[in-house]
């Protein structure tokens, strides 16, 4: 087994990340959100939960993984693209969840990624990201 396939094996149900529940707390407003680096969907599957619709993007195929956390009315919230941060399309949105994965586009590719994360969301929505950090 793959490192990324223990990955996703331990993390097939995680709780959804702090930063993301403390949003859904105190914003009520839903829309269309996206998830970068959506792994086995912890964050994707509580924000359709929440009413969110979600495009969850990863570059494994963790389409099936997520699905079957899902009932139907909250499969017709779900849309999955497999995708890699350096030629990623991102289209408009009110929210993107990146934890843990803006690290891992190439640093050839960073800026491109960035302005394209930035030009995707709605004016006065919101960016929810947690990073690595170096002790």
């Amino acid at each position: 087994m793959g490192d990324i396939d223990q990955f996703l094996k331990n993390t097939q149900n995680a709780l959804p990340h702090d930063n993301i529940k403390q949003f859904i707390e105190i914003e009520r407003k839903t829309g269309n959100a996206i998830d970068l680096g959506c792994g086995s969907g912890r964050d994707t599957v509580f924000l359709i939960k929440n009413n969110w619709n979600v495009l969850a993007i990863d570059r494994e195929d963790t389409r099936e993984m997520i699905e079957k956390k899902l009932n139907k009315l909250e499969i017709e919230r779900f849309r999955f693209s497999c995708q890699n941060f350096e030629n990623v399309e991102l289209e408009e949105n009110d929210l993107v969840v990146s934890n843990y994965s803006i690290p891992f586009c190439s640093k050839n590719y960073f800026y491109e990624f960035w302005n394209k994360i930035v030009e995707s969301i709605s004016s006065n929505r919101i960016l929810c990201r947690k990073l690595f950090w170096i002790k």
